[in-house]
């Protein structure tokens, strides 16, 4: 007969308090069922744990360690059914989150701070890839939410809005639209552009081409498979101009100037969203995206 942790919490409580009846009035049972149990959990272990007496009871010397491990014993199950329990309600467990920006985007750094604030049994896991890579990753269950630009085309992904960004062009310093304030798409014609192939960079290649390409006009765009930060360094030397998104005004770039790309109905602007299966039932997710919905609320 294996031994029950019921069993374990009766005797703990009777050596405790000194007493069978003062441990099963406390239980608010019947002072013979405590001392069944306790009497039970003896003959399973084949030693005597109690002198019982006639004013209380008091642990016997081979009592005195079997108690203690009792203890630490109810105490891991306990903390077992809390963990579970916490597991269960989203409160711990692992919450993996792929992106393909700066987490200062967006204030997305802030609502992964506030996500750990509240949930800070939950471990949170970064991977920072470009937006196919994360598809891919999503589909396999490598990570549970991606944030990218763009759209994901694909019945078994759901997808909420998060945020949007301005759109900049980054000029070298000394260039004449460096000198005003507010430059239009028509501006940036027969101006040559090195975008990277990292995130955002393809989308911010399909709206300069959308917005530029003309009959008999192309833009002349040349890509790089390097980082945005080096994209935006190569403009310093003059040869290029680049678009980025406005999270890259959170770097240092000495030579550089950026100004907004504007349409004609207002700012030129790129958007970001929020990917994860239809079938992750994932409660840790669940509270992340309850936190997502608060702080970017669908309009």
């Amino acid at each position: 007969m294996p031994l029950e942790t019921k069993q374990l919490r009766y005797a703990v409580l009777a050596a405790d308090m000194m007493s069978f009846s003062k441990a099963a009035s406390f239980l608010n049972i019947k002072q013979a069922t405590l001392s069944r149990n306790v009497l039970n959990l003896e003959h399973r272990l084949g030693l005597k744990l109690f002198e019982r007496q006639t004013r209380g009871a008091i642990l016997t010397p081979a009592g005195i360690p079997i108690i203690d491990t009792a203890r630490r014993i109810l105490t891991e199950v306990d903390n077992l059914k809390n963990r579970a329990r916490a597991i269960r309600n989203g409160d711990a467990g692992e919450l993996t989150i792929g992106f393909c920006s700066s987490l200062t985007a967006g204030d997305l750094r802030f609502a992964i701070v506030e996500f750990q604030r509240r949930f800070p049994d939950v471990r949170l896991n970064g991977v920072e890839r470009d937006r196919d890579f994360l598809h891919h990753a999503l589909h396999a269950g490598v990570i549970d939410l991606a944030v990218v630009t763009g759209a994901l085309a694909d019945p078994a992904i759901k997808r909420r809005s998060l945020w949007s960004e301005r759109v900049l062009v980054a000029l070298p310093e000394g260039h004449p639209l460096a000198e005003v304030e507010r430059v239009y798409w028509h501006d940036l014609r027969r101006e040559a552009f090195v975008l990277g192939t990292q995130d955002p960079g393809p989308d911010l290649m399909r709206l300069l081409r959308a917005r530029l390409t003309e009959p008999g006009y192309e833009p002349e765009v040349e890509t790089q498979d390097v980082s945005r930060e080096n994209v935006v360094a190569m403009v310093s030397a003059g040869w290029f101009l680049t678009l980025v998104s406005e999270s890259a005004l959170g770097f240092q770039h000495p030579g550089i100037v950026f100004r907004e790309v504007h349409e004609l109905t207002g700012q030129a602007r790129i958007d970001y969203g929020c990917y994860w299966r239809s079938n992750d039932n994932s409660p840790a997710l669940r509270r992340f995206l309850g936190l997502i919905r608060e702080r970017y609320p669908e309009t």
